[in-house]
């Protein structure tokens, strides 16, 4: 006997949530390690990455079973879901990468002992800050000006670290050693932070 519509309905919906959940948690966690990153994340990923192949796995085998049944082939859209999933998760790494890809112009960074924070300028006007606390780093992105040794950010407040807008590239000696330091200046150029002083490591524009 053929099972009643309403049932068919929730029969696929069931088989469609275990991929839809653990599709939909791979691709926020891959999200939020981008921008957030946590000494732990390459686990949690591996953790909802087996869950997900498992519900894929699991969806799989009982769509094969209800299309024997129905010789439907709608029986096979949750499958059809999870290969979506599959898909994005590629597009979402491509997507997140591709912000990044741009080489590095200028690359400056601070050295707190158990903190520490970076800047990496590109050549296609688009800047990387990182502020790591040790056991994770908070990413931020934006874009940026530079002319000869000043340096022009989008924004003047970056994770209560960078509190100005204008950085300036100044060439310090100090024990007979010579190196290039970035700091926060305001619009007089005065310098109006000496704790985040960041140690140029890397610089193309000259």
């Amino acid at each position: 006997m053929a099972l009643p519509l309403t049932q068919s309905y929730t029969d696929t919906l069931i088989r469609l949530l275990p991929v839809t959940i653990t599709g939909f948690l791979v691709n926020r966690t891959l999200i939020k390690e981008a921008d957030d990153e946590f000494i732990f994340d390459n686990v949690i990923i591996a953790l909802f990455a087996l869950l997900f192949a498992l519900a894929f796995a699991w969806t799989f085998f009982k769509d094969k079973k209800a299309h024997r049944r129905t010789q439907l082939k709608a029986s096979f859209i949750p499958t059809s879901a999870g290969i979506l999933f599959i898909a994005s998760f590629f597009i979402t790494d491509a997507v997140l990468e591709a912000r990044d890809k741009s080489p590095i112009l200028i690359q400056a960074g601070y050295d707190g002992g158990y903190n520490g924070a970076w800047f990496e300028f590109r050549y296609d006007g688009t800047y990387k800050f990182a502020n790591s606390g040790g056991i994770g780093a908070t990413f931020f992105r934006g874009k940026y000006t530079l002319n000869d040794s000043l340096i022009t950010l989008d924004q003047d407040n970056i994770d209560n670290v960078i509190k100005s807008r204008l950085l300036a590239i100044r060439n310090i000696t100090t024990f007979n050693r010579s190196e290039n330091i970035l700091y926060q200046i305001n619009p007089q150029h005065q310098v109006i932070d000496n704790e985040y002083k960041f140690t140029i490591h890397m610089d193309k524009h000259q």
